[in-house]
């Protein structure tokens, strides 16, 4: 069984959450978002480590919201084509909260 990642991790990324109650395979969408768009380049290489490319490959295209920065960071940093991402649909709405500008 693999040391749990949690503690390793920038403390701010999980300020609303008990960490104790996270769990790293369970949770894993909730933590690959939070350290990718909030997270530290070292936060970054921890996940690496901990997951490997290809888990993060096949969890960050399920995440149902990533901001579009970090849609097109992964898509290149991953070599995954935008279209894949679960996001990506949403990310494309031109008013997605109904928002007056």
């Amino acid at each position: 069984m693999k040391e749990n990642i949690l503690p390793q991790l920038s403390p701010y990324l999980f300020w609303d959450c008990h960490r104790d109650r996270v769990d790293p395979d369970a949770d894993r969408k909730l933590i690959l978002e939070r350290v990718f768009s909030r997270g530290t380049e070292n936060d970054e290489r921890l996940v690496y480590g901990y997951y490997g490319k290809d888990e993060i490959k096949r969890t960050v295209v399920e995440i149902k919201y990533l901001d579009i920065k970090v849609l097109n960071y992964l898509s290149v940093m991953l070599d995954i084509p935008r279209e894949k991402f679960k996001c990506y649909e949403k990310s494309l709405s031109p008013n997605p909260f109904g928002i007056c500008w």
